[in-house]
């Protein structure tokens, strides 16, 4: 499971550079969270991987984000 409370301030200046929104967009109903969610997969993944890549994340299964952030991210989607 991935803690995003655990996310470094360059981390979360980089989920906000490539999804263009700020991670309060996790709490907005309204908000559209592909790129967030892409986002938070990509760097995830790249604390393992560092050569894990954005078109990755892109393919990445909503099923797979569930598990990285350990909660039901389906009702967020």
């Amino acid at each position: 499971m991935f803690d995003i409370q655990a996310l470094t301030m360059g981390e979360l200046a980089q989920v906000e550079e490539l999804s263009g929104q700020s991670m309060t967009a996790l709490a907005d109903d309204t908000a559209p969270k592909a790129k967030l969610f892409t986002a938070i997969i990509l760097l995830a993944k790249r604390r393992t991987d560092p050569t894990f890549t954005w078109n990755q994340a892109e393919s990445t299964p909503l099923t797979e984000l569930t598990e990285i952030l350990g909660g039901d991210a389906s009702s967020e989607a």
